[in-house]
């Protein structure tokens, strides 16, 4: 039975759409919630997304997330990790976990961010590893690059690239890990409105164009709702601030498929 579990876990994972749930780190409420776009942010969750944004985490931070996928519970995932700047730039490190014991994944992150004027930049090295009851287990290194740029005080441009080389879990390249290329730009006409546009490319895949608008409805809350166009999907969420504590939760509806719930809390454990 298990063998018959594994076969199907796999031939899910043939899909290229699904593979990217279980080689990439979830992006975290927000950005779920807002379409998927996360290049552009710089917020406690660009530990899991593009690690230029990690510059402007100004205390020791740390983050712990858990989604949901497609009601599905062997696709759930766990993450969670710790931001923390210093004198020479900004670090974070991550870990997240996908599956259960018959299939999972799972990946270790270490970055590093600076910011030079209007310009941030990031890099950050992951440790994946595939691990298949009754099939053994494959790991691979691999990096993401990004940067984050503020054109205005209103407009920001962000940049991503996940898996910039293209490392492979098996030599012979049949079992790829997505390579994935991210633009994005953000724009708030007031200080209590953002609105998000980003393409996405895996090379293996059509672009994904997607939209995102967050408000900020009262003080310490905000409201949230997106829509990608590869896989045609709405999403909602929002987001709670109580002092060192917030609290962000998403969902992307999802009709054929099911929907993805993403919860996520966040602290500052220095003030």
């Amino acid at each position: 039975m298990k063998i018959i579990y594994a076969i199907l876990i796999i031939f899910y994972l043939s899909l290229k759409v699904s593979a990217q749930q279980a080689s990439r780190a979830p992006i975290g409420p927000r950005a779920l919630s807002m379409g998927g776009v996360s290049s552009v942010f710089h917020d406690s969750w660009s530990i899991f997304n593009n690690p230029a944004g990690v510059t402007d985490i100004k205390q020791l931070t740390a983050l712990l997330a858990y989604k949901t996928i497609f009601d599905f519970i062997p696709f759930n995932t766990v993450s969670a990790g710790v931001a923390m700047p210093t004198g020479i730039g900004s670090f974070s490190f991550s870990v997240f976990r996908f599956g259960d014991d018959v299939f999972n994944s799972q990946m270790a992150s270490l970055s590093i961010a600076q910011k030079t004027g209007i310009i941030r930049l990031g890099l950050k090295l992951n440790y994946l590893q595939y691990n298949i009851e009754g099939f053994g287990s494959k790991s691979t290194l691999l990096s993401d690059i990004g940067v984050v740029a503020d054109l205005t005080p209103q407009l920001r441009f962000g940049a991503h690239i996940y898996n910039f080389t293209q490392s492979s879990i098996s030599a012979d390249n049949r079992e790829k890990v997505p390579t994935v290329i991210s633009l994005g730009m953000a724009y708030s006409p007031k200080e209590d409105i953002v609105l998000a546009i980003e393409g996405e490319k895996d090379i293996d895949l059509e672009p994904d164009l997607k939209l995102g608008l967050e408000y900020q409805a009262i003080e310490k809350v905000k409201v949230r709702t997106g829509f990608s166009t590869l896989t045609n999907t709405h999403s909602f969420g929002g987001g709670l601030q109580l002092n060192r504590f917030g609290l962000d939760y998403g969902i992307r509806i999802d009709r054929k498929l099911g929907h993805t719930h993403n919860f996520g809390l966040t602290f500052q454990i220095n003030e």
